[in-house]
């Protein structure tokens, strides 16, 4: 876990890094256009995967003609893939009313075959528990794109230093995958493997695509209903507020499904993991997203300047609906472990029924309205999965708040009292930010540390044990 955490914060990092300085060289609309084609990109990458890692990944012992199966039927997938969204790329362009889109996703789909010889290899990494050299050559494969991407925006490129970001990121990322993997494929293939593979993988597959259509529907429906400004605001707001959260999300998910996979016949302890998990990853995104609602007016402003001062309230509203949606994953990592495809896609058929009902009754009433009712969904769907899981391994919906509400009222309250801090002491804002966030972690430490809450004694414990190491 500490690895995947060094993964994903690492990313995140340079992607706050990069954003931090391309903020100031390019447009909103810039980031706008990237984000409109997204959901298309996002959607045809989880096809080309067809829910064959996550099923090699279940599979308790694959074998090496599993390996090369799945590797060739990925790059046949994602050739097919890219010519599809190459000739629709002016249909797609059309649907916005911005003909510079074709361009731009007949270039940035070439990640798709690229991304198709990394499935295995990060497979098998995963499925081994070897996320040190997977953090690693994820965090220089984004460092590299980084690195090609900010002379392109000074140089003028425009939106297409975004897209030079991506291509060098995942290309980089590749040749660093196949160097830390001993993996190689060999001219072998069977139908039968592919067949047995695709009977859980197949409802993963479409339970992914579920996710994402509803993942990447706040972008489209911005894109579409408003413009390409709005939507580089919303996009911009989401990718701040998607560096501690999305990082915690990813760190839960890509831990949780291969240790659960291995413990599938043991419900007490998936049960015991879970409860550790909930409480431990909490304790740390709740008040977390509480302090970043308190101080975002300040850290956006700082961060990127008075033109990005529109994505404030919208950056507030996503960090609400992050409270929530980062144990969502986790019980969806329970569902898929236990090898249960189908109820796995129902899960996510349900969901998705709310939220498309939930954002309908939303979108007529302007922007605001649906990025509301996308912050209350992930209630909606942590309350699905947990009556799920208290079928599977004993652990509903009640017994998991029993475990979140502790942590949620005594984050809730600190951010209380440290939001009026602004109003008494006149001072600069961005003194007053420093104030806000020391003195809730101090409260918020203290508390938990007077009242024994069990994470707090968690990441104590581990702390102390790594200074005795190093020691």
């Amino acid at each position: 876990m500490i690895w995947v955490t060094i993964d994903k914060f690492g990313g995140y990092f340079l992607l706050f890094i990069s954003n931090l300085i391309l903020a100031r060289l390019l447009m909103p609309e810039d980031f706008g256009c990237i984000a409109m084609l997204h959901v298309f990109l996002a959607i045809a990458d989880i096809i080309m995967h067809g829910g064959f890692g996550a099923a090699l990944i279940q599979k308790k012992n694959p074998t090496h003609i599993d390996y090369t199966s799945v590797f060739y039927v990925n790059l046949v997938v994602s050739i097919g893939l890219y010519l599809t969204l190459f000739f629709t790329a002016p249909a797609i362009a059309q649907f916005y009313s911005m003909p510079l889109l074709s361009k731009i996703l007949r270039v940035q789909a070439v990640v798709l075959i690229i991304s198709s010889f990394s499935v295995v290899q990060l497979s098998i990494l995963r499925k081994n528990l070897k996320f040190r050299a997977i953090a690693i050559r994820n965090v220089l494969s984004s460092f590299l794109g980084l690195l090609v991407c900010i002379p392109c925006a000074i140089w003028g490129f425009g939106v297409w230093s975004l897209v030079i970001n991506i291509i060098v990121a995942r290309v980089s990322g590749i040749v660093l995958l196949w160097k830390a993997s001993d993996w190689r494929p060999t001219w072998e293939f069977s139908f039968a493997s592919v067949k047995e593979l695709f009977g859980f993988g197949g409802f993963m597959l479409l339970s992914s695509i579920i996710s994402t259509i509803y993942n990447e529907l706040q972008s489209l429906l911005v894109g579409k209903l408003y413009s390409a400004t709005d939507l580089g605001y919303v996009n911009q707001a989401k990718k701040l507020e998607g560096i501690p959260s999305g990082a915690l999300s990813s760190v839960v998910t890509q831990v949780s499904f291969p240790v659960f996979s291995k413990l599938q016949d043991n419900i007490m302890a998936m049960k015991n993991g879970m409860k550790k998990n909930i409480k431990s990853i909490q304790y740390i995104n709740m008040p977390m997203m509480f302090l970043l609602m308190v101080i975002a007016e300040p850290l956006i402003l700082l961060l990127y300047g008075e033109r990005w001062a529109q994505s404030i309230p919208y950056f507030q509203i996503l960090c609400m609906s992050r409270l929530f949606g980062v144990v969502v994953p986790l019980n969806m990592s329970v569902i898929g472990a236990k090898g249960n495809g189908g109820l796995y896609l129902i899960t996510q058929l349900i969901k998705c029924a709310f939220s498309i009902a939930i954002i309908v009754l939303s979108i007529h009433h302007g922007i605001y309205a649906l990025m509301f009712a996308l912050a209350i969904i992930p209630l909606f769907d942590f309350i699905i999965c947990s009556i799920v899981n208290r079928r599977l391994i004993n652990y509903g919906l009640f017994e998991q708040l029993g475990d979140i509400i502790p942590v949620l009222m005594i984050a809730l309250i600190i951010a209380g009292l440290t939001y009026f801090i602004k109003y008494v002491f006149p001072w600069n804002q961005y003194v007053i930010m420093v104030i806000q966030t020391i003195l809730y972690v101090l409260l918020y430490v203290g508390v938990t540390k007077l009242l024994k809450f069990e994470a707090f004694g968690v990441y104590y414990d581990v702390l102390m044990k790594n200074m005795r190491i190093k020691k």
